[in-house]
C-alpha cells in the first residue's frame, strides 16, 4: 500500500514505490561447511561484514568453486548492490568485482529504471528503517520481502539519478580523502614517537636500557621511583570499595564520574559522563582527578589516555580510570601523554596482560613500568611537536564530520526531490 502523503509531493517525472518494483534480483548469501576445507580458499571473492565498502575491491576470505556449489551462496556480478540485513543490518557496498556473499548480505540487482549508484545512496538513507523494521527474538534481522514491500523509494529519471549520484560520490571522495590524510597523519605521529622517545633531539651519543638505547643524558625511571622524587606527586585510581555509587545516584548534572569509554582521542568526551550531585561526591577519598592529570584507562578497556581539561574544581573516576598528577616544575604532563601512547610504554602493559585472563592492569604494576625522562626544555619540545601533529589530525577530523553531515543533508534533500538537481537532458 502506497504513502498517499509522499504521493502528494512526488516531484514531477519522479515515480514513487515499494523498492521491491525497481528490484530485478534480490538474494541472500550463503555459507559452505566450514569442516570442509576444499570450500575455502579459492579464487571467489566471498564478502564478510568487514569487508562491505563503497566499492568491494577484496575480501578476507575466499570459496573454492566447490564451496559455492556446496552452499546457497551465488556469485554476482560487478556493479551488483551488496546489503547486509543479518546480525549487522543496513552496512552497503557497490561490488567492483564478482563477489559471493554469505548468509544475511544480499545482492540486489536493480531494475532498467534504476541505477546501481543511485540505488547505494537510497539505501544508505534508508539504514535507520532497515533497522526499525527488523525482528528476532536472539538475532535481529530484516527479510528481503519485508525489504522490497516496506522501504518505499523516490525515483527521478535516469539522468537524474546519475547526477544526484554524481554529486553525493564527489562528496564521498573528499571524505575518503580527507580519512587518507588523518591516516597519513596518525602513521607520520607514529613514526615521530618511535624517534623521538628513543633518539630526541639533536643527541650524539645514546646509551642502552632495559627499554633499547636512548641518549646519554635521560634517565630511565619506574614510576614508583618517580613518586618517590615528587616527579609524579599523586598516582590512584577510582576503586571506591564501598563509596562506590549506585545507579539510583547517578543525575543529570553535577560533578562529572568518569569512566574508561569517555576517554576519546587524547581528551575526556563528557557528554559520555555519568554525573553526582556536590553532596555525593565530596565523599570520595580516592579518585578524585583535577584539571591537568593524565587519565589512564587500566580495567575493561586497556590503554585509552587523556589530559584532564575541566573548569569544576574536579572530577570523580570509576574503577577503570587512574590518574597521574605531575609536578609541573619537573615533568611536562603533555610529554608523559604522549610517552603513555607510544609502544615503549604499551607494551610494558601488554605483556603483563598476556600473562593473564583479565582485562586489566593493576595500579600497583603501573608503579613498576619504566618511563623514559629527558631533561625538562626537551620534555617541551618533544610535546609541543607532537601537539602540532595532532593539531593537524584534529582539523581533519572535524573536516571529516563535516563532510558527513554535508552528505546526510544532501541524501534528504536531494534523494527526496526536495531539491532538484540540473541535469544536460
Amino acid at each position: 500500500m502506497k504513502n498517499n502523503n509522499a504521493q502528494q509531493n512526488i516531484p514531477q517525472g519522479w515515480k514513487f514505490d515499494e523498492l521491491g518494483i525497481f528490484i530485478a534480483d534480490f538474494g541472500d548469501g550463503g555459507t559452505p561447511s566450514r569442516s570442509n576445507g576444499e570450500y575455502f580458499g579459492g579464487e571467489i571473492p566471498w564478502v564478510v561484514i568487514k569487508d562491505i565498502k563503497p566499492i568491494i575491491t577484496k575480501t578476507q576470505s575466499t570459496l573454492t568453486q566447490k564451496g559455492l556449489k556446496n552452499s546457497s551462496a551465488k556469485l554476482w556480478p560487478t556493479g551488483t548492490i551488496i546489503l547486509s540485513f543479518g546480525a549487522t543490518i543496513g552496512e552497503v557496498g557497490i561490488a567492483g568485482i564478482p563477489v559471493a556473499t554469505k548468509q544475511g548480505i544480499a545482492g540486489i540487482v536493480p531494475t532498467k529504471e534504476l541505477l546501481n549508484s543511485f540505488l547505494y545512496y537510497l539505501l544508505l538513507n534508508n539504514k535507520g528503517r532497515l533497522q526499525q523494521l527488523s525482528s528476532g527474538s536472539t538475532i535481529k534481522e530484516v527479510r528481503p520481502a519485508v525489504i522490497k514491500k516496506q522501504i518505499k523509494v523516490f525515483v527521478p529519471p535516469i539522468k537524474e539519478q546519475q547526477k544526484i549520484a554524481e554529486i553525493l560520490g564527489a562528496v564521498d571522495e573528499d571524505i575518503a580523502k580527507t580519512q587518507g590524510v588523518i591516516e597519513a597523519t596518525e602513521k607520520l605521529k607514529k613514526g615521530l614517537m618511535q624517534q623521538l622517545f628513543t633518539r630526541g633531539i639533536n643527541h650524539t651519543k645514546f646509551k642502552k636500557t632495559k627499554l633499547g638505547e636512548i641518549p646519554e643524558e635521560w634517565k630511565l625511571t619506574s614510576l614508583q621511583e618517580m613518586i618517590d622524587n615528587g616527579i609524579v606527586v599523586s598516582h590512584l585510581d577510582g576503586n571506591h570499595g564501598e563509596l562506590y555509587p549506585k545507579a539510583s545516584e547517578f543525575i543529570d548534572n553535577g560533578v562529572p564520574y568518569l569512566s574508561a569509554n569517555c576517554i576519546e582521542d587524547g581528551s575526556v568526551n563528557f557528554h559520555k559522563a555519568k554525573y553526582l550531585s556536590l553532596e555525593r561526591a565530596s565523599k570520595f577519598i580516592k579518585g578524585v582527578a583535577v584539571d591537568g592529570d593524565i587519565l589512564f584507562a587500566h580495567n575493561a578497556t586497556v590503554g585509552p589516555i587523556a589530559i584532564l581539561k575541566i573548569k569544576e574544581k574536579y572530577v570523580i573516576l570509576s574503577t577503570t580510570l587512574t590518574y597521574y598528577r605531575c609536578n609541573e616544575d619537573k615533568l611536562v604532563a603533555a610529554y608523559l601523554r604522549y610517552y603513555m601512547e607510544s609502544d615503549l610504554f604499551s607494551d610494558q602493559y601488554r605483556r603483563v596482560m598476556a600473562q593473564s585472563t583479565r582485562n586489566q592492569v593493576p595500579i600497583t604494576m603501573q608503579r613498576t613500568f619504566l618511563h623514559i625522562l629527558p631533561k625538562y626544555a626537551e620534555q617541551q619540545k618533544i610535546a609541543e611537536i607532537l601537539l602540532a601533529v595532532d593539531e593537524k589530525i584534529s582539523i581533519n577530523k572535524k573536516l571529516k564530520n563535516k563532510l558527513i553531515l554535508l552528505k546526510k543533508g544532501l541524501m534528504q534533500d536531494l534523494l527526496s526531490g526536495r531539491v532538484r538537481v540540473k541535469f544536460n537532458e
